[in-house]
C-alpha cells in the first residue's frame, strides 16, 4: 500500500488497483498528483471547510474529464448533495450513507459510522481566553475561515470509515473523533464491529494524554496520526504538537505497534 499525504486532512491509499481518498483538500490535491486510470474513491468525513471546501472544484475543473468516470463520491447525504450539485458525477458514481451503512466498489467494501468531533476550545479557561484571544486579533484569517464555511453543509453527520480490501487487509479512519472527550463505549464498539489492522486519526495538543487508551481498545498494528488543523494553528499563533516526537512515545509505550507521523505535504509512506 502506497500513502500519501497532502496536508490537512487529506489522504490517499493506492492498494488493490484502487486509489482512496480521505477529505482532500487544498491546493497540494492536483489531478497531476491523483490521475489514475484506477477507480478513484473519494471519501469525504464531513462538511467542515477543510474537509469539503475545495472537491467540487477540483471536480468541475477541466482536466478532471478523463478521469470522471473512475471517480466515486462517498460521504453523507448532505455532503455529496452539496459537491455534487451540478451533477458534475453520474448517478451511480455518488454514494451517500449513514451510520453503519455499506457501499463496495471495485472490490473495496467501505463501511461507515458516526463519530464526535474534537472539541474546538482547549480545557481550562485560562486556555479557552487565550485561544479566543488569538483568533480575534486576527479579524481578517477569522472571517476568511468563516466565510469559506457558509456555503458547506457544516452540519453535515460526521463519518468515520472502515475499509476492506479483496486481499484481506483493513483500514480505520477516525478522522476528528479520537479525543480527550471520545466515548469509551463507542471506541469499544467500534474496536468489536469494525477491527482493522491500520488506523488513521487526527491529533490536537490538548488530546495527547487520552489517545493512547482509545488506541489501546482499538489495538491496530499501524498507526497514523497527523494534525487536521496545523495551517490555522499557525495563522492564529496557536499550540501544536510535535507530531514526530508524540509518534516515539507512543511506540515506546505500545511496543508492538508501529506509529508514523504524517506531517509534511507530498510525504509517502509504503509502495
Amino acid at each position: 500500500m502506497e500513502i500519501h499525504y497532502f496536508g490537512w486532512s487529506g489522504i490517499t491509499l493506492e492498494h488493490c488497483d484502487t486509489l482512496v481518498g480521505f477529505d482532500l483538500f487544498g491546493e497540494a490535491v492536483t489531478w497531476d498528483a491523483l490521475k489514475s486510470n484506477q477507480p478513484i474513491l473519494m471519501c469525504l468525513t464531513h462538511g467542515h471547510p477543510e474537509h469539503a471546501g475545495s472537491l467540487e472544484k477540483l471536480l468541475e475543473a477541466p482536466e478532471a474529464r478523463p478521469y470522471l468516470a473512475n471517480v466515486h463520491l462517498i460521504s453523507s447525504h448532505d455532503v455529496i448533495q452539496h459537491i455534487n450539485r451540478n451533477k458534475i458525477l453520474a448517478p451511480e458514481n455518488v454514494h451517500p450513507v449513514k451510520d453503519s451503512e455499506s457501499v463496495t466498489v471495485n472490490g473495496v467494501k467501505i463501511t461507515v459510522f458516526d463519530w464526535v468531533h474534537m472539541p474546538l476550545l482547549p480545557p481550562g479557561m485560562r486556555e479557552k481566553l487565550e485561544y479566543i484571544f488569538q483568533l480575534l486579533i486576527h479579524p481578517l484569517d477569522l472571517l476568511r475561515i468563516g466565510t469559506l464555511g457558509l456555503s458547506l453543509p457544516m452540519n453535515a453527520p460526521q463519518l468515520g470509515f472502515h475499509l476492506t480490501y479483496p486481499d484481506g487487509k483493513r483500514v480505520l479512519n477516525y478522522s476528528e473523533g479520537v479525543h480527550r472527550l471520545t466515548d469509551r463505549a463507542e471506541v469499544a464498539q467500534i474496536a468489536r464491529k469494525l477491527p482493522a489492522e491500520m488506523l488513521f486519526f487526527a491529533v490536537e495538543p490538548d488530546d495527547a494524554e487520552a489517545i493512547p487508551n482509545w488506541v489501546e481498545i482499538l489495538a491496530p498494528s499501524d498507526v497514523y496520526i497527523y494534525e487536521a488543523h496545523r495551517p490555522w494553528r499557525d495563522t492564529f499563533h496557536l499550540p501544536f504538537i510535535d507530531l514526530n516526537k508524540y509518534a516515539g512515545e507512543l511506540s515506546e509505550r505500545f511496543q508492538r505497534m508501529t506509529f508514523n507521523a504524517l506531517v509534511k505535504e507530498g510525504q509517502v509512506i509504503g509502495g
